[in-house]
């Protein structure tokens, strides 16, 4: 039974597509099969051998079953049986393979390289009109040599900078004509005037594997054509150092300072002067930070340095304006804790101490003071899309002069980036300082202020920036309550990297109860912009 089993297997595969072969090409045959003469398609049935199934005979009797061989499973020829005419068929007979059927799969053909042609080759023949090939592999394939794209600049027209030794600076220079229709920024004697404004500074930053240098500082001088009583210079600029001890540890050093110039109309300054009297502070922290896992322990001390000039009346007269000059020392903890990656919450304490160089100041009071304030906030980043830090907190400052109330209220700081697009930004900035005055009876003021900007990229060298500002400054025990909106629309430029073309307008309204303090103000502004 076994070797029966054994044959048919081969003697199936072998006969089925030749008997399926062998019934085509009878169909298609030319000359019709007599009808009754027992050659059909229905009379094969596959007997076992290729060419030689079981037929009927001439008189279309079905012949006798023939013996079947016990050792090879096979029908023997028998010479006695009558002779079949031949079938038209245009299959040959074939051997019967007495090979062992192989179990499972066909095995495929060896894998070969697939031939490709050459860019050149290929151009060639599209030229000619000629078939090119299919792009591909039919049975192998090679690895490809795919090359990563460069990726894309974010800052395309950004400033390159010059690399000396192991800093890189960036200086840039920008001269500037405009128009102001209220240099004074007063409420009387309005006298507009065209102005030109130059400015000039640089950004510094080391490239060092380990600690790190960095620096920022800019200076403008405005010089008003019409009206040289309201020229005035503006400055700013920190510059920070840091040393990493350890991996954990690390001292940091800033150094810092800015220039500005008094209002006329202000409450601290409310007369006629002659020029705006310089207001200049410069200051330092020292300290150092140290981390345990997660946890960030900071402490830095701080130094600051305020000084008032003079006031000159248009008589000659000087306005002795050095009462306002003091120090401040300071000390500021901080704990924070990275609870993820993008979120790291905080938690500061800070105490200073305020001492003027003239203890009694023109109003008859003492107006050194100490102050103390907390706050908790935390930075965060989550997917580059929301950036920046919020806080919030109190602060009480108390002064040495009984009759002047404590300066205290809530605290709230903060600076978010919302990145909507990779063309368009949106940033909120909030702040809250307490001021010192010359206003007598107000131990100082409050200021608040809010800032929401917008920045839209129309091409990667075309740059829109719309500013809108809030600021609320209210004298303590005073009547005196300032409120002041602005509105800045600017429009950058960029030739290439090293040339930008700037127009600003910006427009300042500012309402006080303070008799003859409120005004508005509009200034036009074009200017290049040469950096490297």
């Amino acid at each position: 039974m076994l070797r029966l089993l054994r044959a048919a297997v081969p003697l199936v595969l072998c006969v089925a597509p030749v008997e399926l072969g062998t019934r085509l090409a009878l169909a298609q045959d030319a000359t019709p099969v007599p009808e009754g003469s027992g050659f059909g398609p229905d009379t094969f049935t596959g007997s076992g051998l290729r060419g030689s199934g079981a037929l009927t005979d001439d008189t279309g009797t079905p012949a006798p079953p023939a013996a079947i061989d016990p050792n090879t499973g096979l029908t023997p020829p028998d010479a006695t049986a009558p002779q079949r005419p031949a079938l038209r068929s245009t299959i040959a007979p074939q051997p019967l393979s007495t090979a062992k059927a192989r179990v499972g799969p066909p095995r495929l053909p060896a894998l070969a390289a697939y031939p490709s042609l050459s860019d050149s080759a290929k151009l060639r023949a599209a030229t000619l009109g000629a078939f090119v090939p299919p792009v591909g592999p039919t049975t192998a394939a090679l690895p490809l040599d795919v090359r990563r794209r460069p990726k894309p600049d974010p800052a395309p027209f950004a400033p390159i900078g010059y690399t000396i030794g192991t800093v890189r600076l960036t200086p840039f220079i920008e001269q500037s004509l405009g128009f102001d229709s209220n240099p004074d920024q007063t409420a009387v004697g309005v006298k507009s005037s065209a102005f030109s404004r130059t400015e000039g500074g640089f950004d510094l930053l080391s490239l060092w594997s380990s600690n790190e240098l960095r620096a920022n500082m800019h200076g403008a001088y405005d010089d008003f054509f019409s009206n040289p009583a309201a020229n005035r210079p503006d400055a700013a600029g920190t510059i920070d150092y840091r040393f990493d001890a350890t991996r954990d540890i690390a001292l940091d050093a800033e150094g810092r300072f800015a220039i500005t110039t008094q209002r006329p109309g202000s409450p601290e300054l409310n007369v006629a002067v002659k020029d705006r009297p310089l207001v200049s502070s410069f200051g330092t922290s020292i300290g150092g930070s140290d981390t345990f896992g997660r946890l960030t322990l900071a402490l830095h001390g701080t130094f600051d340095r305020t000084m008032y000039e003079n006031g000159i009346l248009p008589d000659g007269t000087v306005i002795p304006l050095g009462d306002q000059t003091f120090n401040a020392y300071g000390v500021i903890g901080r704990a924070s804790y990275e609870l993820t990656p993008g979120f790291k919450p905080f938690v500061e304490v800070g105490v200073d101490t305020r001492v003027h160089d003239q203890r009694i100041d023109n109003s008859g009071y003492a107006r050194d003071s100490e102050g103390i304030l907390g706050r908790v906030g935390s930075t965060f980043e989550f997917s580059r899309l929301l950036i920046g830090q919020l806080s919030a907190g109190y602060e009480n400052r108390s002064y040495d002069d009984r009759r002047l109330r404590d300066l205290k209220g809530p605290l709230v700081d903060g600076s978010l980036s919302y990145f909507v697009t990779n063309l368009t930004s949106l940033t909120l900035l909030a702040a809250t300082s307490f001021n010192e005055t010359t206003v007598a009876g107000s131990p100082g003021s409050e200021s608040r202020s809010v800032s929401l900007q917008v920045s839209h990229a129309l091409m990667r060298n075309l740059i829109l920036t719309g500013t809108l500002t809030y600021l609320n400054t209210n004298y303590i025990s005073s009547p005196i309550v300032e409120n002041t909106l602005s509105e800045t629309f600017k429009a950058s430029y960029s030739l290439n990297r090293s040339i930008v073309l700037d127009a600003t307008y910006s427009h300042q309204r500012l309402n006080s109860t303070a008799v003859a303090s409120s005004f508005s103000q509009d200034v036009f502004m074009v200017g290049l912009r040469l950096q490297h």
